[in-house]
C-alpha cells in the first residue's frame, strides 16, 4: 500500500530528521514596543527569538528627544524594560540595537503606542539597527510595507509552500492548478481577515501541528494516485477546506507585524495581496522547472510522463510533513 511504503520510508531515513529545520517558518522578528504613559515618559520593552546563541543578544536603548534611562535593566537579554524621561518629541527618537556578534538575519518590528491610544508600527530589515520611531504612514508607505511582508512571509513559509506544491500534483493540469490553487486563497483569505480585523484565532500550539498534519493527509491522497478519490474529482474543495486552517497560520505572521491606526483594512488587504503574489510565484516557477525537467526527460526516453515525477515528490514531502507533525506536537506538549 502506499500509505506503508510511505511509513517504510519514513523510519528508513530517520537520522536525517535531526539536520532538518523543525519550525517551517521561523519568521519571528526582534519585537520592539515603545508605550508612552505620559507626555514625557516612555517605557521600552523587548522580546527577542531564542535563536541567538548566549552571550550575542543585542544591547537595546532608546536615544534622542532628550531621552535619559531612569529604570530598568541595562545588560543585553531575550526580555528586557526601560523607562526614559524624554525632554523631545518621539520624531527625534530612535531604537538603537548593538549587537555583540553578527545579527543572524533577525528583521525588527518596532511598535509604538502613543498616550492618546494611537499605534504605530514598522518591520526592519537584519541590517538596520537604528530605527526611528514610526510616524503616521500614508496609504502608499503601508501599501508597499505589507505588500512586501506578505511576499515574504509565503516564500519564506516552507509548509505552506509545500502544500501548494501538492495541490499542484493533485491538479495536474495546468487549468486545475489555477483552480485549485484559487480555493485555497479563497479559504485562508477567510480566516486571515476573522484572525487579523476581530481577534478570533486558534492556539498556535494547535494551528502549526494540524498545517504540518495536512500536508501529511494531502501527501497520502496524491501518492493513492486514484482517479475516485473525493481529493481528485473535487481538489478546489479540499484546498478551500484547508485553506481556512493555513489561514490561521497568515494571520499569527500578521499579529506579530500589527496593523496600522486607521488603516487596519488597507494594510489587510495589501498583506494578502503579497501573499498572492508570493504563492503565484512559486506556481510559475515550479510549474515551469517541471515542464523543462519533463522536456529534458523526453529527449533521453520517450513515454514518460507526470507520473514518473510523483514518487520523486511524494515521498520526501510525506517524510518532512510527518516530521513536521511529529515535532510541533511535541513542542506544544513542553
Amino acid at each position: 500500500m502506499p500509505f506503508l511504503r510511505i511509513v517504510l520510508t519514513l523510519f528508513s531515513v530517520a537520522p536525517l530528521w535531526l539536520t532538518m529545520p523543525s519550525a517551517a517558518h521561523e519568521g519571528r522578528p526582534v519585537y520592539l514596543e515603545v508605550t508612552q504613559e505620559a507626555p514625557d515618559t516612555y517605557r521600552l520593552r523587548w522580546k527577542i527569538p531564542p535563536v541567538l546563541e548566549v552571550g550575542h543578544e543585542p544591547k537595546i536603548q532608546l536615544s534622542g528627544g532628550g531621552c535619559k534611562l531612569v529604570a530598568g535593566q541595562t545588560h543585553p537579554s531575550l526580555m528586557g524594560s526601560q523607562l526614559y524621561r524624554c525632554s523631545g518629541q518621539a520624531t527625534d527618537m530612535r531604537i538603537d540595537l548593538h549587537y555583540a556578534g553578527a545579527n543572524p538575519v533577525l528583521s525588527t518590528l518596532l511598535l509604538l503606542r502613543t498616550q492618546d491610544g494611537n499605534t504605530q508600527s514598522i518591520m526592519a530589515s537584519p541590517n538596520e539597527t537604528s530605527l526611528s520611531l514610526p510616524v503616521t504612514e500614508t496609504f502608499w508607505q503601508v501599501a508597499k510595507r505589507y505588500t512586501v511582508a506578505g511576499t515574504d512571509h509565503i516564500l519564506a513559509g516552507y509548509d505552506h509552500l509545500l502544500f501548494v506544491f501538492l495541490l499542484m500534483l493533485l491538479s495536474a493540469s495546468l487549468h486545475r492548478i489555477l483552480i485549485t490553487v484559487t480555493g485555497f486563497t479563497l479559504g485562508h483569505s477567510v480566516t486571515l481577515a476573522v484572525s487579523a480585523l476581530w481577534g478570533w484565532s486558534l492556539p498556535p500550539t494547535l494551528v502549526e501541528p494540524l498545517i504540518a498534519f495536512s500536508i501529511l493527509i494531502l501527501a497520502v491522497e496524491v501518492t493513492k494516485g486514484s482517479h475516485t478519490t473525493l481529493a481528485y474529482r473535487y481538489p478546489a474543495i479540499i484546498a478551500t477546506s484547508f485553506g481556512l486552517l493555513h489561514g490561521f497560520g497568515f494571520g499569527g505572521a500578521l499579529a506579530e507585524i500589527g496593523l496600522p491606526y486607521g488603516l487596519q483594512i488597507q494594510a489587510l488587504a495589501f498583506f494578502n495581496i503579497g501573499v498572492e503574489l508570493g504563492q503565484l510565484l512559486f506556481v510559475i516557477v515550479a510549474y515551469g522547472l517541471y515542464l523543462l525537467a519533463l522536456r529534458a526527460l523526453h529527449a533521453v526516453k520517450a513515454g514518460i510522463n507526470a507520473a514518473a515525477f510523483k514518487p520523486l515528490a511524494l515521498y520526501p514531502a510525506g517524510i518532512i510533513a510527518a516530521y513536521w507533525t511529529f515535532d510541533r506536537l511535541a513542542g506544544a506538549w513542553m
